[in-house]
């Protein structure tokens, strides 16, 4: 484009220079190193949001470039540190924090009697045991509140007050994420359940704890996600695990296997509306078989009036996904055994050796001399190992391919935004150029065709003012008229 003005021209040409450098500009590719075609997709929006974060975009900075640059910066985050998300979800005291304890093989989700799990808790392999806490903001813990206070249900401002959780809040709002290593595994279990339980004062204020474990039993970027339960009386809370339906993975969605009726019914309905059509990725999991009165009889009965239902449109939709996708389970069992096997029960009074003793009488086993013959049955009952199996050859086997399709899919996206918004500002500079173009004699022309409607306008104010003038003289004149004709009647 040729300018008139050669230091306009100068300045254009600076600045495409500008450009040019900040989308072509080198960036370092190893922050997206694990997968070729996520490298090339990450590198050129790096690119690309560099333009948008440079001063170039300083002077007509809007909400859509603000909010393009946001949703930039998170999907270079998802190709740095892709996440495969498997979701735990379910009404509270489902079993989801049981489960992931035995598909951990290891009790680090807390699991007491009252309801747990207030924060989002994610576990990944990492090479180091840790812990990462992020906190709520200022503007999000104003909206959690505004949905805690706006219920009739006051059971989440009664424990705050009781918990003293108003003199925490100074610690931890607004607090930058805090990271810490354990060597120790009791350590970082205590250190998970003063973070996530709901008797702990600080959990209010907790976001997200992401855990991280050596012996992690699925493929390095594949998470395990604890979510707050469904019915959560802090309706901010259970939206948090709606978001997550919608967007992980894999669902698990957990419910307990004494019963299939309205309750459960409509909450598993809105876990299915909330997958958008990819019903195939739920799973529904029968929680807690142990506690049935004769666990492999009462769930032979229950399997098939959960069939009924959930083959229907609005679940499963066909009773081959029921077959494959239903699957009972019991985690505590499992857990229990596993303590076993490893010899860490202390003693008669040791109300989980009780617990064991119990559940064994259900199957069958009145004398722990009989469990050595059994010990193989009721693992494989518990159907935990049936269900990792599950996970790592259906769910999370192709997860890597899956994750790229997912970063491609948002590619595109951002891609025609990006388009959209800059053919905005193109048109914007456009016109813009073409004011700066206009010669000197089309603005004079306009000056004096302004000057002009001016001089007119004032030349008609002035007849006007004159024309009121004469008007008044005229009445005033007519009006002394009138009076005299008046004076001499009389």
């Amino acid at each position: 484009m040729a300018f008139n003005n050669p230091n306009i021209e100068r300045r254009y040409r600076e600045r495409i220079r500008a450009i040019d450098l900040l989308v072509n500009g080198a960036v370092d590719p190893q922050r997206y190193a694990w997968d070729a075609t996520a490298r090339r997709c990450a590198v050129r929006v790096e690119q690309i949001k560099n333009l948008f974060d440079d001063k170039i975009f300083s002077e007509d900075r809007d909400k859509e470039i603000t909010d393009i640059g946001r949703d930039l910066s998170t999907f270079l985050l998802k190709c740095a540190d892709p996440e495969y998300q498997v979701a735990l979800v379910g009404t509270i005291k489902a079993g989801k924090s049981t489960l992931i304890n035995a598909l951990l093989n290891y009790e680090l989700a807390s699991t007491h009697i009252t309801p747990e799990t207030a924060a989002l808790t994610k576990f990944k392999r990492a090479d180091e045991d840790f812990v990462e806490v992020s906190f709520y903001t200022q503007d999000e813990w104003t909206e959690l509140w505004k949905s805690a206070t706006s219920t009739t249900n006051t059971v989440f401002v009664e424990e705050y007050n009781k918990l003293g959780a108003e003199n925490e809040k100074p610690k931890w709002l607004g607090r930058a994420p805090k990271k810490m290593s354990f060597g120790d595994r009791q350590q970082l279990r205590a250190e998970i359940e003063r973070r996530t339980s709901s008797k702990s004062p600080q959990h209010y204020f907790v976001k997200e704890v992401v855990v991280g474990l050596k012996d992690f039993d699925l493929p390095e970027g594949v998470v395990l996600i604890d979510t707050p339960g469904l019915n959560d009386v802090v309706k901010f809370r259970s939206d948090i695990t709606d978001q997550y339906i919608a967007r992980a993975n894999a669902v698990l969605m957990c419910v307990k296997s004494d019963k299939l009726e309205g309750g459960e019914l409509i909450t598993l309905n809105r876990v299915f509306k909330n997958t958008h059509g990819k019903v195939e990725k739920v799973f529904v999991i029968a929680t807690q078989t142990d506690t049935l009165t004769n666990p492999e009889d009462d769930w032979q009965a229950q399997q098939g009036e959960w069939t009924k239902y959930l083959k229907g449109a609005d679940y499963f939709n066909g009773v081959n996904l029921v077959q494959s996708n239903l699957i009972p389970v019991s985690a505590s069992l499992f857990s229990l055994l596993e303590k076993y096997r490893r010899g860490e029960f202390d003693g008669p009074k040791d109300k989980d050796y009780r617990a064991f003793r119990s559940i064994l009488m259900k199957y069958g086993i009145f004398d722990e001399s009989e469990l050595g013959d059994q010990f193989a049955r009721l693992e494989e009952m518990t159907n935990i190992r049936r269900l990792l199996h599950i996970l790592k050859t259906r769910v999370v086997a192709k997860y890597k391919e899956d994750l790229v399709d997912g970063i491609v899919r948002d590619y595109d996206h951002y891609a025609a935004q990006i388009r959209e918004i800059m053919e905005k500002k193109r048109t914007a500079q456009e016109r813009l150029i073409a004011d700066t173009q206009k010669d000197i004699e089309q603005i004079q022309a306009e000056r004096n065709q302004k000057l002009d409607e001016l001089k007119t306008i004032k030349e008609s104010k002035e007849e006007l003012a004159e024309f009121v003038k004469r008007l008044r003289v005229e009445m005033s004149d007519a009006v002394d008229a009138a009076m005299e004709e008046i004076r001499k009647a009389h």
